[in-house]
């Protein structure tokens, strides 16, 4: 099973671009992929039913550094008939 999730940490200015980023999964299950572990954002991928905790380090130019911390919980799939809309697929870009 898998499912792409959105991690975001909000920074704004010049002062964005100084800064280093640095996320990694401090607990939960073993199966997940961090797509982006350098970025202010990323989608985490490959996920399993379950409780994780994700941490964000940020490193200024001065090596001063501030970490937060989420928690992130996927639920196991509905135990359900798959519904009419379920296989929908999108299709963007030009005509």
């Amino acid at each position: 099973m898998k499912f792409l999730t959105f991690l975001f940490f909000p920074l704004f200015g010049k002062a964005q671009s100084a800064l280093k980023y640095e996320w990694r999964k401090v607990s939960g299950p073993e199966q997940y992929r961090i797509v982006s572990p350098h970025s202010a954002t990323t989608d985490v991928t490959n996920l399993v039913a379950g409780v994780y905790k994700f941490e964000l380090k940020v490193t200024n130019s001065h090596n001063l550094s501030a970490r937060d911390t989420m928690v992130l919980t996927v639920n196991p799939p509905l135990n359900r008939a798959p519904a009419k809309n379920d296989n929908i697929i999108a299709k963007i870009g030009n005509k």
